[in-house]
């Protein structure tokens, strides 16, 4: 009876082990997806969202006040460039969009990578199924690292656009505001 109840504490010992060992291995291969959703959280901290919205209110009305105030077309190259600044716009709200979209999937895979973490704490898994939703994790996880560089890409590009054709945009807006200035006072 005592070697009975000798095993029986030797095999529950070594299998709470067991079990230690895998919850370790676990947690650490969970860890490192943690990383990669910390460069997520580094890329969204360098993005100004605020600009972003700025800017496209700023383009917005440029535009709409230049459409209001030029009574005919404009020359060649001052028309691509006004152009070329109101494409910018788009570029900006697809920064934006960007932006909405990974912040969202970047605050979803933290809570999820939270849940995992507490589900193998609780021992929920078996080897399968932790293989499954380590899988699916990691997958979601490399998709937002990527949407993260593409945000940035995009956010840099929309950057280097506006800061090419704003100050050509801005002298179109000032000749047209002498022009118009000019109209008024011959009245």
């Amino acid at each position: 009876m005592m070697r009975i109840a000798l095993f029986i504490t030797l095999l529950s010992v070594s299998l709470i082990g067991c079990n230690s060992q895998v919850k370790k291995g676990r947690m650490q291969k969970i860890d490192s997806l943690g990383i990669h959703l910390n460069y997520v959280h580094e890329v969204l901290d360098g993005i100004d969202s605020q600009l972003i919205q700025n800017r496209i209110v700023e383009i917005n009305q440029t535009s709409a006040w230049v459409w209001d105030n030029v009574t005919d077309t404009l020359d060649r190259e001052p028309g691509m460039a006004f152009g070329d600044y109101m494409r910018t716009g788009k570029y900006w709200r697809q920064s934006a969009d960007r932006y909405r979209m990974v912040s969202k999937e970047y605050r979803f895979s933290v809570a999820q990578l939270k849940t995992l973490k507490e589900d193998v704490q609780h021992s929920f898994y078996s080897d399968e199924e932790f293989k499954g939703y380590f899988h699916t994790e990691s997958q979601s996880i490399a998709s937002l690292v990527k949407a993260s560089d593409e945000l940035v890409e995009k956010y840099q590009m929309s950057t280097s656009r506006h800061e090419r054709f704003k100050p050509r945009v801005e002298q179109i807006v000032d000749s047209i505001k002498s022009v118009v200035l000019s109209r008024e006072l011959r009245r």
